[in-house]
């Protein structure tokens, strides 16, 4: 599955689009590397997503293969580090 399909359907992003535009301005990263938004997803990946003054680092468990619902969404991800950082200029 697609990166930016996968942070949606698990409520990781709120919007495809938003996704999209995340890994495009360089905001996910996947082994410490700014990824495309293409890139087929796997199992045991870590993603790291920035936000703003917030970073969050995620592991993989699982594809959906549908849609989920936002309570099912949590049994796709588990969330390996989370911090504040400070906004870059």
């Amino acid at each position: 599955m697609r990166l930016d399909v996968w942070l949606n359907k698990v409520c990781l992003t709120k919007s495809r689009s938003q996704a999209k535009t995340g890994c495009r301005g360089g905001h996910v990263l996947l082994a410490g590397r700014p990824v495309k938004e293409s890139h087929e997803l796997h199992g045991g990946e870590i993603v790291l997503l920035r936000e703003g003054d917030r970073e969050r680092e995620v592991r993989v468990l699982g594809i959906p293969a549908g849609n989920v619902s936002r309570n099912e969404a949590r049994d796709y991800y588990e969330i390996v580090a989370e911090r504040s950082v400070r906004p870059e200029f």
